[in-house]
């Protein structure tokens, strides 16, 4: 079987888009700062890790300035979201989270009540309907 060209030219740029469709998939990204009442948390995830960047007091929130974030409850977490809402939806006092420290793994306990004020406020509902016209 021969390939033409313009068959070996799109079976080229199709192994292209697909890998680089793959990659753009591992790289997602993204990143939360919350402050409120001088206490401020700010997370970020990339490539498939959740980072702690800020937490103060390290106290209110249970991890550190430097942490990365393995595991919540056993159940491993790889972006912010799934981070913010395992902590937030636990109905226990607090949750042994796997931290990397200082390049070794640890778990610390971690005050989930801290966590649920973390969380963004449902979005409004929407508009009622406006009312039909009135007939005459």
């Amino acid at each position: 079987m021969t390939f033409s060209p313009i068959r070996l030219t799109l079976a080229a740029l199709l192994l292209i888009s697909t890998t680089a469709c793959a990659e753009s998939a591992q790289s997602e990204s993204s990143r939360m700062d919350w402050r409120r009442d001088g206490a401020r948390l700010t997370l970020e995830s990339e490539q498939g890790a959740v980072s702690v960047t800020a937490a103060s007091p390290a106290s209110r929130f249970g991890v550190q300035a430097g942490d990365q974030v393995l595991r919540v409850d056993g159940v491993p977490v790889r972006k912010v979201g799934e981070l913010t809402d395992a902590l937030s939806a636990s109905d226990k006092a607090s949750v042994p989270v796997t931290v990397r420290r200082a390049g070794r793994d640890q778990v610390v306990s971690v005050p989930t009540s801290a966590w649920r004020a973390v969380q963004p406020p449902p979005p409004p509902r929407p508009p009622a309907p406006p009312s039909p016209p009135e007939r005459p």
